[in-house]
């Protein structure tokens, strides 16, 4: 019993270097990472990639304090690099369905087609970017829904990136009669101007404000829009 009581206390002196290197540890890779992000944050760079890089930060730091704290408990560091080699082995089987999404998220983060806070369309879907993840990239539409969207899908195909330039078209398609004058439709609506460039954020303040215009420049010159409607024509058959 004294023998083991001995031995605990011989052994205390280590464990408590490694309590201390994790404790620093931690704190150290917190503070890395905070003037890190802050460093990355003046460079302006997308708050998703800042968000990646972070990320590999505190990974690389926690990896970096395991190995320095089990080395201080004598696990030797052949079993180290074994214990991480299988773990990594171990995760990149759990995610091998999802290796197409993840090359898809680094070529995303560096190659830039968009970042966060654009507004992007691409199949059925249309919003603001808030965020892009290794393996999806989240968008919010107008109606304030989240479409979580995997990122080989959004490689795959086009995607047409409203924000890349800080001005956008504003056009309105607009139907009239057959019977509409066209010479005289076609001057209404020039003076309404039925394209017009406008800055990004003002496009819906644009767009209906034109649209209320053209109406009533329609209006006010008797040009009528048509809409879906049913005749019916009733046709008498002479009795026999």
């Amino acid at each position: 019993m004294e023998n083991v009581f001995q031995k605990i206390l011989d052994y205390l002196p280590d464990i408590g270097v490694a309590v201390l290197i994790l404790v620093l540890g931690v704190i150290l890779t917190l503070i890395i990472a905070k003037i890190a992000k802050k460093a990355m944050g003046r460079s302006k760079l997308d708050p998703s990639l800042t968000a990646f890089f972070v990320r590999l930060i505190h990974i690389f730091c926690y990896v970096m304090i395991a190995i320095a704290v089990l080395s201080k408990l004598g696990v030797s560091p052949t079993g180290l690099i074994a214990f991480f080699s299988a773990s990594m082995a171990a995760v990149a089987l759990a995610l091998k369905d999802n290796i197409a999404d993840i090359a898809s998220g680094i070529v995303l983060l560096f190659t830039r087609p968009f970042v966060t806070g654009d507004f992007i369309e691409f199949g059925a879907h249309k919003g603001f970017v808030t965020k892009i993840d290794l393996i999806h990239t989240r968008i919010r539409t107008y109606d304030d829904t989240e479409v979580i969207v995997p990122n080989s899908k959004i490689t795959t195909t086009e995607v047409n990136n409203y924000s890349s330039s800080p001005e956008i078209r504003v056009v309105i398609n607009v139907p009239i009669s057959y019977k509409a004058d066209l010479d005289k439709t076609k001057e209404v609506l020039f003076n309404t101007a039925v394209r017009c460039w406008c800055y990004f954020e003002d496009y819906w303040t644009v767009y209906f404000k034109l649209t209320e215009s053209i109406k009533k420049a329609l209006d006010e010159n008797d040009i009528a829009i048509p809409f879906n409607q049913l005749d019916v024509h009733i046709i008498d058959q002479p009795k026999s």
